[in-house]
């Protein structure tokens, strides 16, 4: 989980300001299971959102309310930053599109097409994946223990898509679902080694908020296309339920980031990143609690294979990121 760790960590913490007030251990703790707990609601709320609302329009109304929310809070930091900012737009383009646009609309459109429980076990293994694009694209040493990790984990997330049936493979047969979510995951592994490649010194909140506009520009036309497509209809107590979905979405999971930071400051990367590991828990708790869905053995396996590979990697996959590194510009 080192690696992971490392590369999250940024995304909510590099430029933070000190806590005011340290937590202690226990508090931390409770910060990074909270931060856990809301980003599984979020795979929740796009299950329920499912049937109300299609996954670009559900992401893109999520977005625009999450902007207007920030924006007000971050306005002066970017504005602080505009220099860097502009000489840096690829980078926010980039992570908008990545983040904003393909992970969030491939999220919502598998969660669509299978379980709250797949998404939730599948969506544990982002870590691993984020490790092995560190590997290849930033060169990050690795281990035969992080290698074993890695495959340890692979081969959860293929029985959970394969269904514990060896002969989905032969056949075919694979759950499209799954493996929409499972691109989806890839696409966020690749922007946050993006981020970890080129650190930045805007905090976390005004690095979302700039990028995005950038996400929303990618979103706008095939929103705009479901629409036209499939018009929403639905009575009044449907669309109550579709705009708490999008409040909670737009809200919510981003405190969870500001819960991650103030827990990373007291205990620090590597014993943070072992929370993550929380989010299938709670995702399955929701799926079964919430919507009824029923667990079966292959979920158990291949959770357990997910787990397992996630602690073999605890100590070193990847290593840890050198402390004030220089920031890269482009030449």
């Amino acid at each position: 989980m080192a690696f992971v760790a490392d590369t999250l960590t940024p995304l909510v913490s590099r430029t933070a300001r000190p806590v005011q007030v340290p937590l202690s251990a226990g508090l931390a703790a409770l910060a990074l299971a909270g931060a856990a707990l809301l980003w599984s609601g979020n795979f929740l709320a796009g299950r329920l959102a499912a049937d109300l609302l299609p996954p670009a329009t559900f992401s893109a109304a999520r977005w625009l309310l999450a902007f207007a929310l920030l924006a007000p809070f971050t306005f002066r930091e970017i504005a602080a930053h505009r220099d860097e900012i502009i000489h840096r737009w690829w980078l926010w383009a980039a992570a908008g599109v990545l983040n904003i646009a393909i992970f969030t609309v491939l999220i919502y459109a598998g969660l669509a097409h299978t379980s709250l429980v797949n998404g939730s076990i599948i969506g544990s293994a982002a870590p691993i994946v984020v490790g092995l694009l560190g590997w290849l694209i930033l060169s990050e040493r690795t281990s035969a223990r992080a290698r074993l990790a890695l495959a340890v984990s692979t081969a959860g997330v293929a029985f959970i898509v394969l269904r514990g049936d060896l002969g989905t493979l032969a056949r075919l047969d694979f759950h499209g679902g799954d493996l929409v979510l499972f691109l989806g995951i890839s696409a966020f592994a690749l922007y946050a080694v993006l981020l970890k490649r080129f650190p930045c010194r805007l905090s976390a909140a005004a690095a979302l908020t700039v990028s995005i506009p950038f996400g929303l520009v990618a979103l706008a036309p095939l929103a705009l296309w479901e629409l036209a497509t499939t018009p929403l209809a639905f009575d009044a107590r449907e669309a109550g339920t579709a705009g708490l979905l999008v409040l909670y979405v737009a809200s919510l999971p981003t405190l969870g980031f500001v819960l991650w930071a103030k827990g990373v400051a007291v205990l620090g990367p590597t014993r943070a990143g072992q929370f993550l590991q929380l989010m299938p828990v709670f995702g399955a708790g929701l799926a079964v609690s919430v919507l009824g869905e029923t667990l079966h053995l292959y979920h158990a396996l291949g959770f357990a294979l997910v787990l397992g590979g996630l602690g073999l990697s605890g100590l070193r996959f990847g290593g840890r990121a050198p402390r004030n590194r220089p920031v890269p510009t482009l030449d």
